[in-house]
């Protein structure tokens, strides 16, 4: 019997750290709209911040692609990251983090510029234990529709996006 308290008592606690189905609903909602926010600013380190592990993982294959290209061709690898708006010199880019240039690459002109051209609307969330999907509509000022789905997961004590319309095809 006191086995039984425990465990129930385990998954009781274990509900409260990610909360219930309604309120997880609204905390996925609103770290989705903070999220799309914080891109259409520009706000790197405030975007950066809601990346989950698994989508820090990506970030880092391709940081360790730009190393890669620093070591074989450094002006060319250089040339092509000033280019698309990195202020950066090639001892600074060598020593990157995947967190420094996650934040430095979510701060680029250019990726305000993808979203701020479009309202989001979150048609629905579906939530399995510690994982989301969150259905969306990306919308124009003419009207167009996209739909799109995000990706979250819960994990040190918040729900993280792992996936986000275009959020790893960085320049």
């Amino acid at each position: 019997m006191r086995r039984l308290v425990l465990a129930v008592l385990g998954l009781v606690l274990a509900g409260f750290a990610y909360g219930g189905d309604s309120e997880s609903d609204s905390l996925i909602r609103l770290t989705v709209s903070d999220f799309m926010s914080a891109l259409q600013a520009g706000d790197g380190s405030v975007s950066s911040e809601m990346f989950s592990s698994q989508a820090m993982d990506q970030v880092e294959v391709m940081l360790v692609s730009i190393k890669q290209n620093l070591d074989r061709d450094p002006e060319a690898a250089l040339r092509r990251l000033n280019g698309v708006g990195y202020s950066i010199e090639q001892e600074a880019a060598e020593d990157w983090e995947t967190e420094d240039y996650l934040s430095a690459t979510l701060s680029l002109p250019m990726i305000a510029a993808r979203y701020a051209l479009y309202e989001l609307e979150i048609s629905s969330v579906t939530v399995d234990s510690r994982d989301a999907v969150v259905d969306m509509i990306f919308r124009t000022a003419a009207g167009v529709e996209i739909p799109q789905q995000a990706v979250m997961i819960y994990e040190n004590g918040n729900w993280k996006v792992t996936s986000f319309m275009g959020i790893t095809a960085f320049p």
